[in-house]
Parts: C-alpha cells; sequence; structure tokens
C-alpha cells in the first residue's frame, strides 16, 4: 500500500534524527511498521459482512461466521491491513460441504480491538482464538497472515491442512525492504532488529515460512498468482522448493487481492480441504 504525504514526511523526520538519536528513531521507525491501517470496508463485502452472524472472541477479536453451526470449522485470516470479510468468498464452497466458516479480524485490524501488532503476536491470536472456537479443520490465509498461520502451526496451533494464499516467503525480505525504503542509520537499524526480535520471539531470518513448514506433518497448498506485483510469485517457489510436500496451484491475471474472490480458485481450495 502506497505511503500518504502525511507518511512519507514523518519517514524523512525519522531518518534525519536516526543519525543523532538512533534508538528513539528506530522506536518510531518501528511504530510505523507495526501499525497496519484500517481500510474500510468496501461495498464488495457487504453482503458477507450482513449475512454472517457476529461476535467477539478474547481480546476484542471480531470474529465472522458463515454456515453450519455443527460442521468441521475452516477459519480464514486475512493479511496485513485487510479484514475477515475480504475472505468471504472462500465460505460459499466449504458451506455447500457443510461447513462452518469464521473469518477472524486480526489484532489492530478491522473491527477488533488493538493499535499494533507483529507476526508473532498475530500467530498467538489464533492458537488463542481456537481454544475458544475449537478444533480447525483447516486455515486459509492472505499474505501477511500466511506466514502467520504456518508460525501458529509450528507453534501448537492444531490445523488440519493450511492454504497459504499470496503469501510471502521470507519475513527477512519484508523487512530489508522497509529498512531499506525508510533509510535509517546503521545503528538504528541495529536497534529496530533487536526489539523486533524480541516482540516476535525470533529474528526476521529465523522465519523463514517453507522452512518452517517442511517440519510440519500438516498437508499445505500453496496459491500464487504470477502476475502479483505485491508479493512476487518467486516467493511461492521458494516457499515450494523448501516445503516440497506442499501442492502449489498457480493463477495468471488475478494479482494480490481478486485472487481472494476468483470462484475457481475459492472452489479448488475447498476441494483441497474436502476432497469428496
Amino acid at each position: 500500500m502506497e505511503p500518504s504525504l502525511r507518511q512519507k514526511l514523518w519517514f524523512l523526520f525519522i531518518r534525519y534524527f536516526s543519525w543523532v538519536l538512533p534508538k528513539l528513531s528506530a522506536y518510531w521507525a518501528e511504530d510505523l511498521f507495526l501499525t497496519p491501517t484500517r481500510v474500510p470496508r468496501p461495498e464488495s463485502e457487504m453482503s458477507w459482512f450482513e449475512s454472517s452472524k457476529k461476535y467477539t472472541l478474547a481480546g476484542g477479536i471480531a470474529a465472522f461466521e458463515w454456515g453450519s453451526s455443527a460442521g468441521p470449522l475452516v477459519v480464514l485470516v486475512h493479511g496485513w491491513s485487510g479484514r475477515g470479510t475480504q475472505m468471504g468468498a472462500f465460505a460459499e464452497p466449504l458451506m455447500e460441504k457443510g461447513y462452518r466458516v469464521v473469518a477472524l479480524d486480526g489484532p489492530a485490524h478491522g473491527s477488533s480491538e488493538g493499535e499494533r501488532t507483529n507476526v508473532g503476536d498475530y500467530a498467538k491470536f489464533l492458537i488463542r482464538a481456537q481454544k475458544k472456537l475449537g478444533p480447525f479443520k483447516a486455515v486459509i490465509a492472505h499474505s501477511f497472515g500466511a506466514g502467520c498461520s504456518v508460525l501458529a502451526a509450528s507453534w501448537g496451533l492444531q490445523v488440519e491442512k493450511l492454504v497459504l494464499v499470496a503469501g510471502p516467503s521470507r519475513y527477512e525480505v519484508v523487512v530489508d525492504d522497509y529498512l531499506k525504503f525508510i533509510s535509517i542509520s546503521p545503528l538504528a537499524q541495529k536497534y529496530f532488529l533487536q526489539s523486533l526480535a524480541q516482540k516476535v520471539g525470533l529474528t526476521a531470518k529465523e522465519l523463514n515460512v517453507g522452512n518452517i513448514g517442511s517440519k510440519l506433518q500438516t498437508p499445505a497448498l500453496i496459491v500464487h498468482d504470477k502476475e502479483d506485483k505485491e508479493v512476487g510469485y518467486a516467493a511461492a517457489l521458494e516457499i515450494k522448493e523448501a516445503w516440497p510436500h506442499a501442492h502449489l496451484l498457480t493463477t495468471s491475471n488475478l494479482g494480490h487481492r481478486r485472487i481472494l474472490k476468483d470462484p475457481k480458485v475459492t472452489q479448488q481450495v475447498a476441494e483441497f480441504i474436502d476432497p469428496r
């Protein structure tokens, strides 16, 4: 998402002061990095929003539910600055198969509480949600949420299948791109990385989705579009190479977000979760 003029000016301010106040500037840079933008729910998601059963989980997490309350549970996890209803199109073919589908607004996103979040926090919120919602048949996760879901599974989330849609392969690349963009001093970068690792619970380099996933026994489906301009298709190939037992579904001309609403994609994902 393109930074606003106000954000660009703030970046320039931080860049300048990072040479004289590196620790404070690192704090400012991290605060921006961990603060998502709450994008208003567009008209295209209103039907999913209005048709859902709405409730709040512990920690102020907003939940939206469709389908049979007695069916196996599939959880929908959005990406950075997204919303649970953004994933709503995945619910329809699953409901036809008798599933219960719950979309969650992550911490500091959508209608949920909070102002900042990080990869570790996002993974832990899924584990906490499971204590209330019950066993997960599958998780379908988009972009930032994809890697967080794999991390959650490695930390104890009980899930039978994982679907990773347009997810980055290495958190290290995301962090490095941000640091290159903001161009703070080397010492400020050092403070930034130390603080971020402490919050997340592991370093950016350690969060390699393919490497973490390859140690799981969970079947996984990687879904990625060749023309994705936000998270390049190379990320899917990298995850697949490190995690050879994962399946890869490649699409074309859907980009980073339209892939979430494509009927062929949602149907194929439903068939992966339930091949009957």
